[in-house]
């Protein structure tokens, strides 16, 4: 009904136009009556006007409909009069898309002031930049670990700490990295993870931030409480017959606090203090060992980076065990799935793959068909992994927390120092050392740098 209306009202007014018209010329030109044909011209141009605005207006409403749409306008509301006489129907239309795209625009803007909420109270550092650097968001924990009031770029952070904000600009997606910051007199060790979020043709990467001083005074405390316990243990399993021996000896040589003479000291008493003094000499040499051995744990050499070929650097490694390997029947298998070279310290690479090896001799004793594999290949992060498996023993669950605690071993004659030293060479590189391991199935140790 509406927009039969909206036809008869434009039919109507086209009518007129048209006899308007005919008068004009009617009088112009048969009756030569100029001033009634003006009047008619303008009656004319009147009606014509009158009929474009009429159009228009309707055009006017649906324009800013549109702008509504392309602007979220929650202003806006159909309420002119002639759209609800003339096209009641798509008026209505109109105006129920209009409150439900206000319904939808509200319900957004109450999720984002939650989520900013949400954002600005959470105990985790947010900062979200774009491939400029310029900053769109920062939280208020992200301000109070970095120890700055405002960030409109992200290059701004080195005025502060020099050469940090390049180095937040260069991480890659699922990255993280490691930094300490005096902020306020106080230290702050930070965990700084990022992540990417691409929309349309648009690309943001996000910072979470972390404060793990906690955690690292925490797991610090532990591993001195461990090697506190192992370094007691070792010190007092030598001192013990130390002791118990040297108070022998004394008893021998005196009787109720007082020398004994010569005349009663027989030749059995020098031969057992002889002995004796022999037992604490060699546990002497063995704390003395001990210590050389802590030693090498804390003071490592400084890295001597090379370019390594890793298969030379596995064929080295079989040709040192060329002879154990044919002694015990065990065979190894080295693979390389890619030609990336190895940026690292060469020696001390081979000394962290002896110890993998020589602990695999010793998981290899009792094993049909014994194997041991070296692979090379690129993780997804197409960082370079060196994996090292045996189809030995396995190490039980129960031990493998402390595998890397220093001294601790589970061999008769181990020096606890292998595994320990090895994940000290693996942290010089900025790399990592993990244990995969099932008692009865073998173990799997990666290496990546």
């Amino acid at each position: 009904m509406g927009y039969n209306r909206f036809y008869i009202n434009i039919f109507i007014n086209v009518i007129f136009i048209t006899l308007s018209s005919l008068a004009f010329v009617f009088f112009l030109n048969e009756k030569n009556q100029p001033a009634t044909a003006v009047l008619f011209g303008v009656i004319t141009m009147f009606i014509t006007g009158r009929l474009i605005y009429y159009v228009n207006r309707t055009n006017r409403i649906l324009e800013k409909f549109l702008i509504y749409l392309r602007e979220n306008d929650p202003s806006l509301a159909f309420t002119a009069k002639h759209m609800q006489k003339t096209f009641q129907g798509f008026h209505l239309s109109l105006q129920q898309i209009t409150d439900e795209l206000k319904d939808r625009r509200f319900e957004k803007e109450l999720q984002s002031k939650y989520l900013q909420t949400i954002v600005e109270n959470v105990n985790t550092g947010i900062i979200s930049f774009d491939r400029e650097g310029r900053v769109e968001l920062i939280n208020k924990t992200a301000k109070r670990l970095l120890g700055i009031l405002r960030l409109q770029s992200i290059s701004d952070i080195n005025r502060k700490y020099p050469e940090f904000g390049n180095r937040l600009m260069e991480l890659k997606p699922g990255e993280q990295c490691l930094e300490r910051f005096t902020v306020s007199g106080k230290i702050n060790h930070l965990s700084i993870k990022t992540s990417v979020l691409k929309t349309m043709d648009k690309q943001y990467t996000i910072l979470s931030i972390n404060d793990i001083k906690t955690e690292l005074e925490d797991q610090e405390l532990d591993s001195w409480k461990k090697l506190i316990r192992v370094i007691t243990h070792e010190i007092m399993n030598s001192m013990t017959p130390i002791t118990t021996l040297t108070s022998a000896i004394k008893r021998k040589f005196s009787h109720k606090k007082e020398s004994n003479p010569l005349v009663n000291i027989t030749r059995g008493d020098l031969e057992d203090a002889i002995a004796s003094a022999d037992i604490i000499e060699e546990r002497s040499k063995g704390v003395i060992h001990f210590i050389n051995q802590y030693r090498k744990l804390t003071k490592l050499p400084p890295l001597q980076v090379e370019s390594i070929d890793i298969s030379k650097l596995f064929k080295h490694i079989e040709y040192l065990f060329k002879e154990q390997l044919e002694i015990k029947n065990i065979r190894l298998v080295t693979t390389i799935q890619h030609k990336k070279t190895l940026m690292a310290d060469i020696r001390m690479i081979e000394q962290v793959l002896i110890n993998l090896v020589k602990n695999a001799f010793e998981a290899l004793g009792n094993v049909a068909n014994p194997v041991i594999s070296f692979v090379s290949f690129l993780d997804l992060e197409h960082r370079i992994v060196i994996q090292v498996t045996d189809n030995g023993a396995g190490i039980p669950e129960k031990y493998l927390e402390q595998i890397f605690v220093p001294f601790f071993t589970t061999k008769d004659n181990g020096s606890g120092i292998g595994l320990s030293l090895s994940k000290q060479i693996m942290r010089l590189h900025k790399g990592e050392i993990i244990v995969d391991s099932k008692q009865g199935k073998g173990t799997t140790i990666n290496l990546k740098f």
